[in-house]
């Protein structure tokens, strides 16, 4: 049976490496391989749902969905970056750990992305990749600063070892923080690209455009037509009939159906509608009118996107988003080919002509990072605002004091919060986390799996005969190591979900208390800063700021070691075994 449950982990986490399934679909399949087999009752595998942590987290989200609305969030970041580099970020950090404690770390920097990329003393790709580090560094300073750390919380409280207090992790999360902000300030300062925005532009945008079976193009040079340069767009490839042209000739003659690939700043794409038969590219089908080139849109793909996997072509765009797809962005990486047969990848940057409807779908928080040109949500007036602050930090204070515990006063709170209709049921039942809730009960129940059936505890034996000869400190850190791996490569829910099983077994092979492993297992699932693929903030900066993947090896590699060896160093002095 051991064989059974590591082979269906393997494919769990080949499933979650290659993005190609998205993950709630992965984490379901291989709990229901386990129901199949009666490895988990199903009544017991159901009974997560209702885990009073994971509610807390449902909770928490939904509460910052008010919070978001309030220029608490939204208006942090107008005077964060002055003076030096070094102080710019100090502030940056500052503000934004402050906020990511208490309030959901993806909602701070959506909400402060356009404003930092926008600041006029630093270019974005100098700042961006910093608000998301301090976004993460932030998580650590509370309970609820992280799903991360609620998941830990829920398995915890499923394996019996009690809940993690508020302000547990807050001693350790500050010494965190001041390194992260030092170390993010002074490796930012050195190795963080100055690429500003009108190279970006230039550099990685693609549009699309079709020459009609009409058009007075046709027969003629790519020189006579007057499409070579077009200020900032500039054309690099013709596809025709499915071969490719690039580069394209001077003298290469247009033919009808030919597809012209275009690079340049999407604010210069109505520049194409004056050619006659030249049709832009706008999602899976064709048709004679263009886009609403006046009201476009920014948005990224998120991890959890239908989209992914997928090209525009065979997803029905119009019907599904009222958007029509102008251009698309993927870093600094140079796409080739129709964009209507490019695969979609998370954290793709879409250009959308957007129609009325648009921010009505109830699709969109599921599926896009907004960014830029929409605003989906009215902010609350200033009265509103103060209550609803007023009511969270109450909510929080009467949870930390004993007086109420956490969950009970969340659900007071968000009942107020619809009577008061700072939200409605239907933003609920628009923005509720259906698969993250899905996503954390599946592996509570894994969890139960690895560690029933003995998996946990032969991994656990081999991380002990490689770490072993240092005894309890040894695997300690063989736990941290795991999930630092694993956060990486998969991202940072899934790491904590399927390596605490094998943090606790480490803990009773050595009869250690189980605090520290859990401690390791929170900070190394939440410390991915080499990889912009690991964690949800790294990749909604990585088009935002057109980085590299080289660019987070040479910030978070040296970040991540420094980082790594002050964790262990300081969770015996924090935690003792």
């Amino acid at each position: 049976m051991k064989i059974i449950v590591f082979t269906t982990l393997g494919l769990l986490i080949g499933a979650l490496v290659s993005g190609r399934v998205r993950p709630v679909l992965a984490f379901m399949g291989a709990l229901g391989v386990f129901v199949a087999l009666g490895l988990i009752e199903l009544e017991s595998a159901l009974a997560n749902v209702i885990n009073p942590s994971l509610v807390t987290l449902v909770l928490l989200i939904l509460i910052s969905l008010a919070l978001q609305k309030t220029p608490f969030v939204s208006g942090l970041g107008d005077r964060l970056l002055r003076g030096s580099y070094g102080r710019g970020v100090c502030q940056l950090f500052g503000v934004v750990c402050s906020a990511s404690a208490v309030v959901n770390n993806t909602a701070v920097v959506a909400s402060l992305i356009s404003t930092i990329s926008r600041n006029r003393q630093f270019v974005a790709s100098r700042v961006l990749l910093p608000l998301s580090y301090a976004s993460i560094f932030g998580g650590g300073l509370t309970l609820i600063g992280s799903s991360t750390n609620m998941i830990v919380n829920s398995l915890a409280i499923q394996e019996g070892f009690g809940a993690l207090g508020f302000f547990t992790i807050t001693p350790l999360g500050l010494v965190m923080v001041s390194v992260g902000c030092l170390m993010t300030a002074l490796l930012g300062y050195r190795f963080l690209p100055e690429r500003k925005m009108a190279d970006r532009d230039l550099q990685n945008y693609f549009v699309e455009a079709r020459v009609a079976d009409d058009s007075p193009l046709i027969g003629k040079s790519i020189m006579e037509n007057g499409l070579r340069h077009l200020g900032r767009l500039f054309l690099v490839e013709v596809v025709r009939n499915g071969e490719l042209i690039s580069p394209v000739a001077p003298c290469e003659r247009l033919r009808d159906g030919d597809v012209l690939v275009f690079s340049g700043d999407v604010s210069a794409v109505p520049l194409l509608q004056k050619f006659p038969g030249l049709k832009l590219f706008h999602g899976s089908h064709e048709s004679d009118s263009d886009p609403l080139l006046n009201n476009l849109a920014e948005a990224y793909i998120s991890h959890q996107s239908v989209l992914v996997g997928k090209t525009v072509r065979e997803i029905n765009f119009r019907t599904q988003f009222d958007a029509a797809v102008v251009a698309i962005r993927r870093g600094n990486e140079r796409l080739e080919g129709s964009l209507g047969n490019i695969t979609l990848r998370t954290g793709d940057s879409l250009v959308l002509a957007v129609g009325e409807d648009f921010s009505q779908h109830t699709n969109l928080e599921r599926n896009f990072y907004l960014i830029n040109g929409i605003e989906v949500e009215h902010a609350l007036s200033p009265i509103q605002s103060v209550l609803v602050l007023a009511g969270f930090l109450l909510t929080l204070g009467l949870s930390v004091s004993g007086v109420l515990p956490l969950m009970e006063g969340l659900v007071f709170l968000l009942g107020g919060l619809i009577v008061t209709k700072v939200l409605t049921l239907e933003e609920i039942r628009r923005r509720f986390p259906f698969e993250m809730l899905a996503i954390v009960a599946a592996t509570l129940g894994i969890a139960q799996v690895i560690i029933t059936t003995g998996v946990a505890g032969s991994i656990a034996g081999a991380i002990n005969s490689v770490f072993g000869q240092w005894g309890v400190y040894g695997a300690l850190i063989g736990v941290y190591l795991l999930a630092l791996l694993f956060t990486e490569v998969i991202n940072n829910n899934a790491a904590a979900a399927l390596v605490f099983p094998i943090a606790m077994e480490m803990a009773n092979r050595w009869e250690a208390e189980p605090l520290p492993f859990i401690i390791a297992l929170i900070f190394g699932a939440s410390a991915s800063f080499i990889s912009p693929f690991g964690y949800q903030t790294n990749l909604m900066v990585y088009s935002a700021g057109n980085y590299r993947v080289q660019d987070f090896v040479r910030v978070g590699l040296p970040l991540s070691v420094v980082y790594s060896v002050c964790v262990l160093a300081l969770i015996p002095l924090f935690f003792p075994f």
